[in-house]
């Protein structure tokens, strides 16, 4: 299981209980990064959450969009990403990184940000222009491009720093997750798994049952296990009863990993639902 935001509200020590009980393996904590710098100085008891349930990952998702505009914006984000990585590793924790899709959107000129500083500009205008230069520059998926935020935090993170690829998003940013698990290699973890097909607006994406849209499960399974990436996590946001996504998921997985087996041996389950 990976936990999220709820992880902050609820007993440590109920869910430690809970864990021992089921059998469950805690693989990750989101959070994000001021509220792991925060514990880091002692703010906040999140760390000591961590240590009580037995984890010892976490994973900084879905960071604020302003990190995302200029290379020096981004530049600022890698640094605090380092020295964060750098006091977990001294506490014994890892530190990961989970991507959406304006991490690909192309990089504003630093012109751009003076001008951003210096003039009244409405919420989300800059978010418009790098969507529209997105959809101008991915009409189909590829490679990741080298003048967007997730190539310079591949290229300046610290390699102790690793990644959880969101492949959805992935795709519905214009790359291609195969490419993308290809290029970061062995610093691939963790992979999210949720599949998407094109909606009604313009360039939009909506989340489908595995193996219902686009992207390419069996081939990003192949890519995990030839990697040796630990954990699959499979992220159903359909609006659906949880049991039933439990069930799904071990149907999807069940299905996935006995198509793959060619062999008698039996299959190595790093997946779980």
């Amino acid at each position: 299981m990976e936990f999220a935001h709820r992880f902050r509200r609820e007993s440590p020590e109920e869910i430690a209980v809970a864990l021992d009980e089921t059998g469950i393996e805690p693989a990750a904590v989101h959070a994000d990064l001021p509220a792991i710098e925060d514990s880091l100085a002692g703010k906040t008891d999140l760390l000591e959450r961590c240590a009580t349930v037995g984890c010892d990952r976490l994973v900084v998702a879905h960071p604020d969009s302003a990190h995302f505009q200029t290379r020096e914006s981004v530049r600022t984000l890698v640094e605090r990403l380092n020295d964060a990585a750098t006091a977990l590793n001294d506490r014994g924790l890892e530190l990961g990184l989970h991507n959406d899709r304006r991490w690909l959107y192309p990089l504003l000129p630093g012109s751009v940000e003076t001008l951003i500083e210096a003039t009244s500009i409405p919420d989300g205008a800059v978010d418009y222009i790098q969507e529209a230069g997105r959809r101008l520059r991915a009409k189909n998926t590829g490679g990741v491009a080298r003048r967007t935020p997730l190539w310079q935090l591949i290229a300046e993170t610290d390699a102790a720093i690793w990644f959880e690829l969101e492949v959805a998003e992935l795709h519905a940013g214009g790359v291609a997750p195969s490419e993308a698990l290809s290029l970061l290699g062995r610093r691939v973890e963790m992979i999210h798994l949720r599949d998407v097909a094109p909606g009604s607006g313009l360039d939009d994406h909506e989340s489908v049952p595995h193996g219902d849209g686009v992207v390419d499960m069996e081939r990003i399974l192949e890519i995990a296990d030839d990697t040796d990436v630990e954990w699959v996590v499979y992220e159903n946001e359909l609006d659906t009863p949880p049991e039933e996504k439990i069930d799904d998921g071990r149907r999807f997985f069940d299905r996935m990993l006995g198509e793959q087996s060619t062999t008698t041996e039996p299959v190595h389950r790093k997946s779980i639902s």
